[in-house]
């Protein structure tokens, strides 16, 4: 909120409209909509903060509209993979579900609307389970199984509702592709890197892993906890985002975790488990990546 700015504040600066126009045309102001500006640092903000910015500026201008979609997955903090982030999704309470697009901006008519209507950090928002739907009608399956993952593993759905969100939403178009996603979700899923790395396993024909597995040694001592197991093949497989070593660590920090994860894979190999390590390009390779994991499986020589 501290970001945005109105032209009765920037005009409480001593700027007038032409002196605000310039600002704009010179790039030190970013004009979000009518009324409402950004300082043109704002340019380095992420995609993410970007939408929730002008998510601000509709808000104060349109009187507390209900956010839905996209918009909606960001308020309730889900990522952001695959969203269409480039205009605002916003509801009314209307008669049939239509909608009418502009520049910056959806709007749809959405009969109930009140009934899946909740409050974050003072926005008005579809309630989780309807924006993880809405998703899941309007979007990829990749897109609507992280952006459900994402919402069972931090827990403001739980499956039970999320059944009964896709049961009430039966007949909307788009359900079967929903249906097909909502399949798929796994609660223990921790990122999008794991999610994504669960659907090249299905798409390549990989057999399913356990997910979020405690291993212990011959005391009964957990050793490590790995982000997919296969136990018939004696098999962990471990997705290594760009964060789980470096976001917030100093260099030292970061060595110490190096070494904490190789003394770790060490052990893991002592009680006779083979790992195999990949990271977010090799999952924007799948072929190349289930080609890989196959290797290790089934001892087979990659294509």
């Amino acid at each position: 909120m501290p970001l945005l700015l109105t032209s009765n504040q920037l005009r409480g600066r001593g700027l007038t409209a032409q002196a605000i126009s310039r600002a704009v045309s010179s790039g030190d102001l970013i004009r979000l909509r009518p009324g409402f500006y950004v300082d043109g640092e704002a340019r380095e903000l992420n995609r993410s903060q970007r939408h929730l910015m002008l998510v601000l500026a509709a808000n104060a201008a349109l009187d507390r509209p209900v956010f839905t979609h996209a918009s909606a997955a960001l308020i309730h903090g889900l990522p952001d993979y695959g969203l269409p982030l480039r205009t605002l999704s916003m509801a009314a309470e209307g008669s049939s579900n239509r909608g009418r697009s502009s520049r910056v901006a959806r709007f749809r008519s959405v009969p109930d609307l009140s009934t899946v209507v909740t409050s974050v950090d003072g926005l008005r928002v579809t309630n989780a389970d309807r924006t993880v739907i809405d998703i899941a009608l309007s979007n990829t399956r990749d897109t609507a199984v992280v952006s459900a993952d994402a919402a069972l593993n931090r827990r403001i759905i739980t499956p039970e509702s999320l059944a009964e969100s896709l049961s009430n939403s039966a007949g909307r178009r788009g359900i079967t592709q929903a249906r097909q996603a909502v399949a798929l979700v796994d609660p223990k899923s921790e990122s999008v890197a794991e999610t994504l790395s669960r659907l090249v396993f299905l798409d390549h024909g990989l057999p399913s892993p356990q997910t979020q597995v405690q291993i212990t040694n011959e005391h009964g001592i957990v050793i490590a906890r790995v982000d997919f197991l296969w136990p018939e093949f004696g098999v962990v497989g471990e997705c290594d985002g760009f964060g789980k070593y470096f976001n917030g660590r100093t260099p030292l920090e970061t060595q110490e975790q190096l070494a904490k994860e190789k003394d770790r894979d060490a052990e893991l190999m002592a009680l006779g488990y083979r790992v195999l390590h990949w990271r977010w390009r090799d999952i924007m390779q799948p072929d190349r990546l289930s080609a890989r994991i196959r290797k290790v499986l089934y001892g087979a020589p990659c294509s």
